[in-house]
Formats: C-alpha cells, structure tokens, sequence
C-alpha cells in the first residue's frame, strides 16, 4: 500500500491549479466531449452563454468576478442536468477607453502618441492588449470558471470585424445608416468624436447671462 504525504499546510492554489487542469484534460468544458463521454444528452437542448467581454483596460474587478460566478453557476447547473452546455470567453478592445489608458501610461514616461506616431502607437496599444489579455484570462482561469477556451474570441478578431463590417453595410444599403449634420461630442483631447456612451455629464456652478436688445418703433 503506497503512503502520501500529507502537506503540513493546505495550499489551495496547488489544488484549484491541478483540479482545472484535470477539468480542462478530459474536456468538461466542450459540448462534443460532454455529448461523447455521455454526461449531456446529445437530443438534449443545449445551453450556451455568451460572455460579456471585459475590456483590455485593465485587470478584473470583483465586478467581473460576480459576474462570472452567476454566470458559472448557471454553466454548471444545466451541465449536470445532462444539457450539452457552452460558455463562450472572450476580451474587448474598448477602443477609445484603452487608447487613453494607453495615453496616459506614455505620459508617465514623458511620450506622447503624437511623438510616437500612427504605427508605433498603435504597436503599444496592440502591446497593451497582449499584456492585459493575459493577466484577464489568468484571473477567470484562477476563479475556476468553466468556459470553453478554444472558442475565446477577442471583439477585433478577423471574422468579428467581417461580420460587424458586413452589418454596417448591410445596414446602410438598406438605408438604415445614413450621413446627416447633427451636434457631436468632440474631444479636444482625443482629437475625435465620441459616444454619449463614452461622456461623463457633471453639475458645474456658472452665471447666466441675459442681453436684452432696445426694439425698434
């Protein structure tokens, strides 16, 4: 009979860290491999989320990871009701959002983006993804959230961008999206409009002031 040693402290990274692996081995996380080992019923009606995606701004925050519990509650649940279950991962660009993250982090080593140029600042953008890509996928995957990781998706993915290009065009053939003067919000800073979506409105103390003007007769 073969002895183990018993670890004189509990380190539950070792065992979370070994257990997903484990998960993600015997394919737990794909619908084929849950219909082909038999936990989920292949005439069963499958189950699939699409996850929000967070942006590449930064890393996660106990928001997210709300978020995710919920969600993985549900992805567990209907997985051991023998559901053929998916769960869809994936990161947001953020576009403007993570160009002034961006911004602001050159500006801490005294660069701007105009100094940079188009190409190289557009590298450190790239390069700022890469980096917070990783740091985001680490923290689900240290959360234990069963998400089927061979269909990760990024929102600037080749067949993302196609399919939200044909939209616009589709879309504007159909007379839907069409060009028209109308009051935009403008960043002198960002030097382009933006989304309401992206402006934050305030409550500032001012003066009105009247004019009043003499009528004729």
């Amino acid at each position: 009979m073969s002895e183990t040693a018993m670890p004189k402290a509990y380190n539950h990274m070792e065992v979370e860290e070994a257990l997903y692996d484990w998960w993600e081995k015997h394919g737990f996380f794909h619908p084929e491999q849950q219909i082909a080992s038999g936990l989920a019923d292949a005439s069963a009606e499958p189950f699939v989320i699409s996850m929000p995606p967070p942006n590449v701004t930064g890393k996660l925050h106990l928001g997210h990871a709300v978020t995710g519990s919920v969600e993985d509650a549900l992805i567990r649940y209907n997985r051991m009701k023998g559901r053929p279950t998916l769960w869809v991962p994936g990161t947001d660009h953020a576009g403007i959002a993570t160009q002034s993250v961006v911004e602001r982090n050159l500006e801490k080593q005294g660069i701007t983006r105009q100094e940079l140029g188009r190409e190289r600042f557009v590298q450190e953008v790239w390069d700022w993804k890469d980096e917070y890509h990783a740091n985001i996928t680490s923290q689900q995957r240290r959360m234990g959230i069963t998400c089927d990781w061979t269909r990760e998706r990024f929102t600037l993915d080749d067949g993302l961008s196609n399919a939200v290009l044909k939209s616009f065009i589709d879309l504007y053939n159909e007379g839907l999206i069409y060009r028209g003067s109308y009051l935009v919000n403008w960043s002198p800073k960002l030097q382009t409009a933006v989304s309401d979506l992206e402006v934050e409105y305030s409550e500032e103390p001012g003066t009105l002031y009247y004019f009043k003007y003499r009528l004729s007769g």
